[in-house]
């Protein structure tokens, strides 16, 4: 998985919503025990996760809900291994 890849494509989109998401990015990655650079499929998911949980303050449900979309196709792009392991494309 390119995790890095991964992770600035969400930060460039996110960030210019609010500066304090790129805290909630760093956040996030450090509840899972991860960074930018070694980030797999699995804790990815977890980060999705996450994050769909926190944007939901930010941007409320609607919108979290959209930007979850958004990560999980960022997660097709970034980590297709992942999905063909588990046969959800």
């Amino acid at each position: 998985m390119d995790s890095k890849g991964f992770i600035e494509n969400i930060e460039e989109k996110f960030v210019p919503i609010s500066p304090i998401i790129e805290f909630a990015i760093n956040k996030q990655l450090a509840e899972i025990g991860a960074t930018k650079d070694d980030l797999d499929g699995r804790q990815a998911m977890m980060f999705i996760d996450n994050m769909t949980e926190a944007l939901e303050l930010f941007l409320g449900n609607a919108e979290s809900k959209k930007k979850r979309k958004y990560m999980i196709s960022l997660l097709r792009k970034y980590a297709p291994e992942y999905f063909e392991e588990r046969s959800l494309i």
